[in-house]
């Protein structure tokens, strides 16, 4: 092979070498003076060697010049994920007041009973204040046919109302919430009260002691790691502190039965990671670590039900149930 023909091939972004630069180089490579007859019987690879060398420094030069692949970056899993987001919790600033509110909306996809598949809204709340106040109101919003077919159909027959949804019940718009009998039940046989759930402890290895302290299988048909998971489920979104539920994520995230993912199906706009369980998931924000909400799946993994949380903290504002909300009020 050429000798120019490899360099060329080495260095594919170099000019080619023309004819005169060829004749010079072999000129300068085969000619001179100097060189030593060759004794008979022996081979002159003087020439050859030099272009051998002058090869090898070109191929070091195209090796040193091209940039090394960059290393790929280790992927981070959603469980790594998780463990971050539940530190930003934890590490989270808690507002300050007399008053811990939580509002939903509900949101859920059914076949009412005019043959239309619809989807129906309501607001719930949930608030706990000083002196053993509790508030918890649900207020239904709207129900009407999510799919483009059922829009269509609806359309047809004139748009008639759905219910349940605002105007429905005009002697009650609103009506007591069914969080309010429960308060700060936890599970069977778990209800502390306020002071002590502020309290609990902000590791989860301390938080799952704590929470078994309570469990006794007489007094609740699952168990023990059933009953834990539904404990630490509902303590996310209780009024304790930050580093509690941040706790309760990674006490949830090794459960049996429960495992962590970065992709939820967006039905009713929840995005996020999720602790989820055959009954669904549980929605939480990557960045903030606060919860999104929950919601609930068919043994497809499509989400039919949804509880969003559009609000959620302490403030010194006193909750107002709605006109004519009988019994949203009451006293642990």
């Amino acid at each position: 092979m050429n000798e120019f023909q490899i360099i060329d091939s080495v260095m594919p972004d170099l000019p080619p070498s023309s004819a005169d630069q060829l004749a010079a180089a072999r000129e300068r490579v085969f000619a001179g003076p100097t060189t030593p007859p060759v004794r008979a019987g022996r081979r002159s690879w003087t020439g050859t060697a030099l272009v051998a060398a002058a090869v090898a420094l070109v191929v070091g030069a195209v090796v040193v010049l091209v940039p090394r692949p960059a290393a790929e970056p280790a992927a981070v899993t959603p469980m790594q994920k998780l463990q971050a987001a539940a530190a930003e919790l934890a590490a989270t600033p808690e507002a300050k007041g007399r008053y811990w509110r939580r509002d939903t909306e509900q949101v859920q996809r059914t076949k009412n009973g005019d043959g239309y598949e619809v989807e129906e809204r309501a607001r719930e709340v949930l608030a706990f204040g000083p002196d053993r106040e509790v508030y918890g109101w649900h207020e239904p919003i709207s129900s009407k046919p999510y799919t483009a077919e059922g829009l269509k159909t609806w359309r047809q027959d004139g748009s008639p109302k759905l219910c349940p949804a605002r105007g429905c019940d005009k002697n009650m718009p609103a009506y007591s919430s069914k969080d309010l009998d429960v308060g700060l039940e936890l599970a069977d046989g778990l209800k502390p009260p306020l002071k002590e759930l502020r309290n609990l402890p902000k590791e989860p290895a301390a938080l799952r002691a704590r929470l078994l302290e309570s469990y006794n299988p007489r007094v609740t048909e699952t168990g023990r790691e059933p009953w834990l998971q539904g404990a630490a489920a509902r303590l996310i979104s209780s009024p304790a502190t930050p580093g509690t539920r941040a706790a309760a994520y990674l006490l949830l995230a090794n459960a049996p039965g429960i495992k962590v993912v970065d992709a939820v199906p967006g039905t009713f706009g929840l995005d996020g990671l999720a602790l989820q369980s055959k009954e669904g998931q549980i929605v939480i924000d990557r960045r903030t670590g606060q919860l999104l909400g929950r919601q609930w799946l068919t043994p497809g993994g499509v989400a039919w039900r949804a509880e969003l949380v559009r609000k959620a903290g302490w403030s010194d504002v006193r909750p107002v149930p709605p006109a004519k909300c009988v019994r949203c009020t009451t006293r642990l």
